[in-house]
C-alpha cells in the first residue's frame, strides 16, 4: 500500500485518542497522553486560537505565557523535592526554563519540535512538555471564573442566612434556633464556616479531578455543623428545610454523602417509635432514647478515593440564587443624567446618548454551590486523627494529582 493512500486513509479514519478516549469515551484530557498532536507554529497558532487566546494580542499572549510560567513554579513546589519532600526526584530540563515562545511546547508534545529526536531525551521533554500544558490548562480555567471577582458577595449572601440562626444563650452554650427558648433549638458543638481556598489549594483539588474545570469546584463555600449525637444532624437538617434556609430542589443528587447513619434502618425505626407512641406506649424521652440508639453509621463505602473508611459525616452541595447589583448600570445612568445637564462636550455625550440601558442587566443573577457537612462530636474527634486525619487526605490528593499531571514522568522516578 503506497504512501500516498495511507494519508488518505489516515486522513478519513485515523482517529485519534482525542476523539474515541476523550470526546466519546469520558476520558479527561489530563489523562492522555495523546490527546492532540500539531505539525508547526502555523497549526499551534490555530490550536490555541480555538482554544480562546488571540496570540497576536499583546495582552492575551502575556497572559498565556504568565500561566506558563505559574504552570512551572506549582510542578516545582508541589510536585518535586526539595520543595516537597515526598515528590519526585526530578529536575525541570533548562529547554523548558528558557522557553519564551508558548507555541514550542506544543511542538514538543507533538514531537515535532526542530531537532527533537525520538530517543528517550526527545520523549523527556515531550512528557514534561504534557505537564506543563496540562497544570496551564486547569489554571485557564481557574482564571475564566467570571464568578471569582464577586466572591466576597457571594460568601456573604450565602453564609447569612445560616449565621441568623447560630446563638449562643446567657451559659455560652451554642446552638442553632430562633431564640434561647425555641422549642425547636438544636445543640450545637460547633459551627464553622470554610475560608476561601488558596490559589495552589484550588489548583491541586482541580488537577485531581477528572473533570477539571472551575465550575465544577463545589467546596468554595463551605459550612460544617458538629453535634452533640448523630441524630442532632437529623435535627439541624430538619429544620434548615423547617425554616427554607436549605431548599431541597436545589441539592445536587450526585453529591450528597452519608457515612455517619444507616437511613434504612433508621426510617423503620422512626415509623415504628411514631406508631407506638400514638398508641402510648411511648414518652418522648424513650422516642428519643430509641432515635438514639438508631442512628448509627452504615458500612462504609465512601466514593471519594481520598477520603477515609473511618471518616463519618454527611455531607451535600446545594445551589443559592445570588443576586448582585451590577455597578456599572448605575454609573452609567449618573453619567447619562450628568450629560443631559451639564453637557462635558459634543462628543462625549453622543457616546453616552447611543448607550441603551436596556442592555446592560441592572441586576446580576447566578446559581451558586455551596458545601454543608455535618457530624456528630464523636465523629469530629475520630475524622481529626489518625487515618482520618486531613494531613493524610492531602497527601493522597496531592500524590493523585502528581500521577495525573507528570504521567510517566512519575513512573520513571518511583
Amino acid at each position: 500500500m503506497n504512501k500516498i493512500l495511507v494519508s488518505v486513509l489516515k486522513a478519513k479514519y485515523d482517529f485519534r485518542p482525542d476523539v474515541l478516549d476523550i470526546i466519546i469515551g469520558g476520558r479527561s484530557s489530563i489523562d492522555s497522553a495523546e490527546a492532540f498532536r500539531v505539525q508547526n507554529l502555523e497549526e499551534t497558532h490555530r490550536f490555541i486560537a480555538s482554544y480562546g487566546y488571540d496570540l497576536d494580542d499583546p495582552i492575551e499572549k502575556a497572559e498565556v505565557l504568565g500561566n506558563y510560567h505559574e504552570a512551572l513554579n506549582f510542578i516545582r513546589k508541589t510536585f518535586l523535592q526539595p520543595d516537597n519532600p515526598d515528590g519526585l526526584k526530578l529536575e525541570i530540563p533548562r529547554k523548558l526554563l528558557e522557553l519564551a515562545d508558548v507555541r514550542e511546547l506544543f511542538l514538543l508534545v507533538s514531537m515535532n519540535y526542530p531537532g527533537q529526536s525520538s530517543d528517550s531525551a526527545g520523549k523527556l521533554l515531550k512528557n514534561w512538555a504534557c505537564s506543563v500544558l496540562k497544570v496551564m490548562h486547569t489554571i485557564a480555567h481557574i482564571d475564566k471564573d467570571m464568578r471569582t471577582s464577586y466572591f466576597p458577595d457571594i460568601q456573604k449572601q450565602i453564609l447569612d442566612r445560616y449565621y441568623k440562626f447560630i446563638h449562643r444563650d446567657d451559659e455560652g452554650r451554642l446552638f442553632m434556633g430562633e431564640s434561647p427558648d425555641d422549642p425547636l433549638r438544636v445543640e450545637l458543638a460547633a459551627f464553622e464556616t470554610k475560608p476561601k481556598k488558596s490559589r495552589n489549594s484550588t489548583l491541586l483539588k482541580l488537577l485531581h479531578k477528572p473533570e477539571n474545570v472551575a465550575e465544577e469546584l463545589f467546596d468554595r463555600v463551605g459550612i460544617r455543623f458538629t453535634t452533640q449525637t448523630p441524630l442532632g444532624t437529623l435535627r439541624v437538617l430538619k429544620f434548615l428545610k423547617d425554616k427554607m434556609i436549605l431548599m431541597p430542589p436545589n441539592i445536587k443528587p450526585s453529591r450528597s454523602r452519608n457515612t455517619l447513619i444507616q437511613v434504612e434502618k433508621f426510617k423503620a425505626t422512626l415509623k415504628d417509635v411514631f406508631e407506638r407512641a400514638e398508641r402510648e406506649e411511648l414518652t418522648e424521652t424513650q422516642v428519643l432514647a430509641e432515635l438514639e440508639a438508631a442512628a448509627h453509621p452504615p458500612d462504609a463505602n465512601p466514593e471519594n478515593p481520598h477520603s477515609s473508611e473511618f471518616y463519618r459525616s454527611i455531607q451535600f452541595t446545594s445551589r443559592q440564587l445570588i443576586k448582585l447589583r451590577n455597578p456599572v448600570f448605575d454609573e452609567l445612568k449618573e453619567l447619562k443624567t450628568i450629560a443631559r445637564t451639564k453637557p462635558p462636550g459634543e462628543e462625549i455625550t453622543k457616546i453616552l446618548e447611543r448607550i441603551d440601558l436596556k442592555n446592560i442587566q441592572r441586576e446580576i443573577r447566578f446559581f451558586y454551590p455551596f458545601e454543608v457537612q455535618l457530624m456528630d462530636l464523636k465523629s469530629a474527634e475520630e475524622n481529626e486523627k489518625g487515618r482520618s486525619a486531613h494531613s493524610e487526605y492531602k497527601k493522597a490528593q496531592i500524590s493523585t494529582a502528581m500521577k495525573r499531571v507528570m504521567g510517566s514522568l512519575f513512573d520513571g522516578a518511583r
